[in-house]
């Protein structure tokens, strides 16, 4: 069934970069939003929307562990948002984080009688942990599904963006699995590649607590600490895309009894996408922002692909869900400078 306003809303991990936007939106929207977070970006999120009394904050230490009856109580749908970055969670805690979190709120949510239930997935769970698939020039859809083990993601030579991607696969698969056997869940995954955009809450000091606008700030660092980012992160979303995509999963109706319980998986991806995307930038940035040139790098430098970059078929999101615009790379790079440039005053004092 639709979930409309002035329903109320949780919407975990609520001072995160897609999160907060998913916030504003529904608050915006007529809705009811009852965010969690915890330590100090409770204090965040609580002060940043303490003047809308649709909004209340509550405490949840670890959405893995954590008791979630009182967050549930009075909600009409839950938007599971919160996940550890990539490299910002040792690897048992990314692991736990994604995979434990994800079930142990669908079991909350199923006793609590709250059946309609959105989770923030990734277009990672296309793909294996490798990303190899990202340069074999095949079309990415929702009917892909990467393949990962705990074993394999644990293991001690993996990189952060691996075991990323395999708890997120790993975690999705369980959300799955789960409404398999819980017919009474009406569950929707967003599945959004590389996001960037601004920001509606910014996030605290220093580059290590971006999410995926820390490739943009590779770009850009300056000091000799410039670096493009790898090809396949060319394949975007605009976070505010990417939020609105939540919203409209609110109003799908639950898959027909007899169909396929993983109809509602959408891969939500800006249509314009490609390997020469990051040179084109960084020459466009050169040319817009002259005050950049001398941080930017050199062209030279550009990563070589290992293979021809794959695409994205986001036809499902279109017809199903409703996305038909997107906003461009240009105007989103953009928006992301800006965002970054304030930021980084903020983090040398300036402001």
């Amino acid at each position: 069934m639709s979930v409309d306003p002035p329903a109320l809303i949780l919407v975990t991990g609520a001072s995160g970069f897609v999160a907060a936007h998913i916030v504003v939106q529904l608050l915006d929207a007529g809705y009811r939003v009852r965010g969690t977070a915890r330590g100090v970006k409770l204090g965040l999120v609580r002060d940043h929307f303490k003047s809308n009394p649709s909004f209340e904050a509550i405490q949840i230490d670890d959405i893995a562990t954590s008791d979630f009856h009182d967050a549930l109580i009075g909600v009409d749908a839950v938007l599971a948002v919160a996940c550890p970055l990539s490299g910002k969670a040792d690897p048992n805690g990314q692991l736990k984080g994604a995979y434990d979190g994800t079930l142990n709120l669908l079991r909350q949510t199923i006793v609590a009688g709250v059946h309609k239930v959105v989770v923030t997935s990734s277009f990672a769970t296309l793909l294996d942990p490798s990303f190899e698939a990202a340069y074999e020039g095949i079309v990415l859809n929702e009917r892909l599904y990467g393949q990962a083990s705990p074993e394999d993601i644990l293991a001690g030579d993996r990189k952060p963006f691996y075991r990323y991607c395999g708890a997120k696969i790993l975690a999705e698969e369980a959300a799955w699995s789960f409404a398999e056997e819980h017919p009474e869940l009406d569950l929707t995954t967003i599945n959004p590649p590389f996001m960037y955009g601004g920001y509606a809450i910014y996030p605290g000091n220093g580059p290590h607590a971006l999410g995926s606008t820390e490739l943009i700030y590779q770009l850009i660092a300056g000091d000799g600490k410039s670096a493009f980012p790898p090809p396949s992160t060319a394949i975007y979303c605009n976070v505010r895309d990417a939020a609105r995509a939540h919203l409209l999963a609110l109003r799908l109706p639950k898959q027909p009894q007899g169909s396929d319980v993983r109809g509602k998986r959408f891969l939500v991806a800006a249509p314009r996408h490609g390997a020469r995307l990051w040179t084109e930038t960084v020459q466009r940035l050169a040319e817009t922002r002259p005050e950049l040139r001398d941080r930017l790098p050199k062209l030279e430098d550009a990563p070589k692909l290992s293979g021809p970059l794959s695409t994205t078929d986001s036809t499902q999101a279109r017809e199903k869900l409703g996305m038909h615009d997107y906003a461009g790379w240009d105007a989103t790079i953009d928006e992301t400078v800006t965002a970054l440039l304030e930021l980084e005053k903020k983090w040398k004092g300036q402001t």
